[in-house]
């Protein structure tokens, strides 16, 4: 049986922008009964997301594309951002798994430490990450959320500074904040470098988010409709025609 994963990136140009990115981070994980389909949202009217504002606009259009995947035989939806916009909303929606980057890695962090720090992104996401910790019932567990100035476009294009910036705080969050395991942002490379660098399991939201959603299919398990109830306007929703001038 081959697994068939949809990965949304939700804002405009993702492919372009992040493209070699997720390359980097998705070749380690690849098996012969696994295909991988990437897609982003042309419609989206941004090309990042560094705000509460941002999750919101788009948001729904990362649903509409999960329904889409769902009705065209798709096994599992891997939600991209690690903000997470519609995640509940598609978990509602969706039969099949459906997998956030920060609910999947706080998963993973939480195995391989007691305590775990969000590492990177742009600083307006911090309360966003600290809100989701309490959402997943991960907040006794999260050390600091500890960002440098520099937008997610600046991880894509790997600017300069951005590696040496994210070991800074990374050791800030060992050795002050009491972590003993980081989720990192950004390219494989920069992941190992920390992982190299300070000793410590360095997670990565996209990899967590890809692996978790095959575990889920493997078990022939999705999220419970206890929990995320079917609405029952789904199909409007699905059908809604969400146009930004």
């Amino acid at each position: 049986m081959t697994i068939r994963l949809y990965k949304i990136m939700p804002v405009r140009d993702a492919l372009k922008e992040w493209g070699s990115i997720q390359k980097g981070l998705l070749e380690p994980l690849k098996s012969p009964d696994v295909q991988i389909t990437e897609v982003d949202l042309p419609q989206a009217p941004i090309k990042e997301i560094n705000s509460a504002y941002h999750v919101s606009l788009v948001a729904m259009l990362q649903v509409q594309e999960a329904i889409k995947a769902e009705r065209a035989g798709y096994d599992a939806v891997v939600l991209g951002c690690l903000d997470e916009p519609g995640v509940s909303e598609a978990k509602e929606a969706l039969q099949i798994p459906a997998v956030g980057e920060a609910e999947a890695a706080m998963h993973y962090a939480s195995l391989v430490g007691r305590r775990f720090s969000f590492v990177g992104g742009s600083p307006e996401s911090k309360g966003i990450l600290e809100d989701l910790a309490k959402k997943y019932g991960f907040a006794h567990k999260l050390a600091s959320v500890r960002k440098i100035d520099a937008s997610p476009l600046d991880f894509a294009a790997r600017k300069s500074g951005v590696l040496e910036r994210l070991l800074v705080e990374g050791r800030r969050a060992i050795e002050e904040d009491g972590a003993d395991s980081l989720i990192g942002y950004g390219s494989i490379e920069g992941i190992e470098y920390l992982r190299d660098e300070l000793g410590v399991p360095v997670i990565s939201p996209v990899q967590a988010s890809v692996l978790m959603a095959e575990a889920l299919v493997r078990l022939r398990i999705a999220h419970s409709k206890r929990a995320y109830p079917v609405p029952s306007d789904l199909d409007h929703i699905a059908n809604l025609k969400i146009k930004y001038e």
